[in-house]
């Protein structure tokens, strides 16, 4: 039997200030309540534009500044726009940290020979990802490049960039038969489990229905991941 992993960036590999972002941009127009909570439920985890429109729909901004459904769309064009500025200003000042569990975790499957994808709904995610340096088998290689497939950003939801790479995994790779996620927001736990893979929840802030759940990198491994499938059967 042999497995892909499929991975989630941001809040699993890397931690970045998208949350910080929205907060700015949202404060920019006038919303001076976009909290914690708010954000985990309504954005994080989506793409772009879903997250830019739940924030100005809920919160209010729409109805301050647009009337017709032009001008809501060119507001929500701004906004999403304004929001990946300041976040890529930030990445610029290199304001994101590195989570080492997760890419320690990462080495070692690649090392077994386990196949990766990353697979964010994130346009931005795959161009950080080139910014960051690894040590792979001695040899300085980008986040990036340890993954076999890419399609970050690709899609317009989680679900549909999952479906994508257990597509591009399988078209490479076709002795693989089972695929797993790795999330850390409930949208993509739900998404993978609806497209029927396994989950790999990395329990942060949420609560997550996934398969297997773990607080920590260190927590989890390769058997783990193989009694899972078995127990599951597969």
């Amino acid at each position: 039997m042999r497995f892909a992993i499929i991975w989630d960036f941001d809040g699993v590999l890397v931690f970045t200030p998208h949350e910080e972002a929205w907060r700015r941009a949202a404060e920019h127009y006038g919303v001076m309540d976009f909290d914690h909570d708010f954000y985990v439920r309504y954005v994080s985890g989506k793409p772009r534009y879903e997250g830019a429109d739940n924030i100005l729909r809920l919160k209010g901004i729409y109805d301050k500044f647009a009337r017709t459904p032009e001008e809501k769309e060119e507001l929500l064009h701004e906004f999403a726009e304004f929001k990946n500025e300041i976040v890529n200003e930030m990445f610029r000042r290199k304001e994101y940290r590195i989570n080492k569990g997760a890419i320690n975790f990462l080495l070692k499957a690649k090392e077994a020979g386990i196949k990766h994808a990353l697979a964010s709904a994130s346009k931005n995610a795959a161009k950080l990802a080139a910014q960051i340096d690894v040590i792979y088998m001695g040899q300085k290689k980008s986040l990036g490049a340890l993954f076999d497939v890419n399609v970050s950003g690709l899609a317009p939801n989680k679900k549909l960039v999952f479906k994508m790479a257990r597509k591009e995994l399988k078209k490479r790779f076709p002795e693989i038969d089972v695929f797993l996620v790795v999330e850390d927001a409930p949208a993509g736990i739900k998404a993978a489990k609806e497209l029927g893979m396994l989950t790999l929840g990395y329990l942060r802030e949420a609560q997550l229905d996934a398969d297997l759940v773990f607080n920590d990198f260190d927590e989890l491994n390769l058997e783990k991941i193989m009694s899972l499938i078995t127990s599951r059967g597969v």
